[in-house]
């Protein structure tokens, strides 16, 4: 296959719309559930079009139980993007992701039942430790948050609330380390402790730094370095 010219209108145009010939053809002719995926993230990431995303989104969980597909449509039903909004086929959806794996799908799950309608926060604290105990940073830190106020029936506890709140810390997650540390400070959940307070606030600062490195590298990458 030749290379693109991607200063090239018509060469650009061409081969969008074979990639989309092709993953069309993945979906709905090979029977691939990782086609139809990429035939969503196609049209919602390049065609920038929702509702095309969404059908493609929906026969990939669907038909095929593809755990990342099925997140992506719980979150469009979550926001009604491309489809009406309707939290309880978000919660189905980030539910099913969940049980095939995915922990954003867990995670989801969690931030779902934790209000509006479909509020349920046992159920809520348990997909947060799902995704909590496979890692997921967000998941954490929500749970950590969860018993750091109490929601409904899952009572305040501190001590709960300072241990997932350190661990989503230690999965790189900012505003964990801005919380453990004012955690230490006023001993809320822990022993008191100033200077474990100045190395997790240092510790904030550095991931802030991070994150805003980061953010100006892919703003000069989108601008080509001008």
């Amino acid at each position: 296959m030749n290379a693109v010219n991607f200063k090239s209108e018509e060469e650009v145009k061409e081969y969008l719309a074979n990639l989309e010939t092709e993953y069309n053809y993945q979906c709905y002719r090979e029977k691939s559930g990782e086609g139809c995926y990429r035939l969503g993230e196609f049209y919602a990431g390049i065609r920038g079009d929702l509702s095309k995303a969404a059908p493609a989104y929906a026969t990939s969980c669907n038909t095929y139980s593809h755990a990342v597909s099925c997140n992506k449509l719980a979150a469009l039903h979550l926001y009604g993007k491309g489809v009406d909004k309707d939290r309880r086929k978000a919660v189905d959806y980030f539910v099913k992701s969940c049980e095939g794996g995915y922990l954003t799908g867990c995670y989801g799950a969690g931030v779902a039942l934790s209000g509006g309608d479909t509020e349920d926060p046992p159920q809520a604290a348990a997909f947060l430790q799902r995704a909590c105990e496979g890692d997921h940073q967000e998941g954490c830190f929500q749970l950590g948050g969860v018993y750091l106020r109490g929601l409904g029936a899952v009572e305040k506890d501190l001590a709960k609330a300072f241990h997932y709140t350190l661990r989503s810390c230690q999965l790189g997650q900012m505003y964990g380390c801005a919380n453990v540390s004012r955690m230490y400070r006023l001993g809320d959940g822990t022993a008191k402790d100033e200077k474990l307070a100045e190395e997790y606030k240092a510790k904030a600062k550095e991931l802030h730094r991070q994150a805003k490195e980061k953010a100006a590298q892919l703003k000069f990458g989108e601008t080509g370095g001008k």
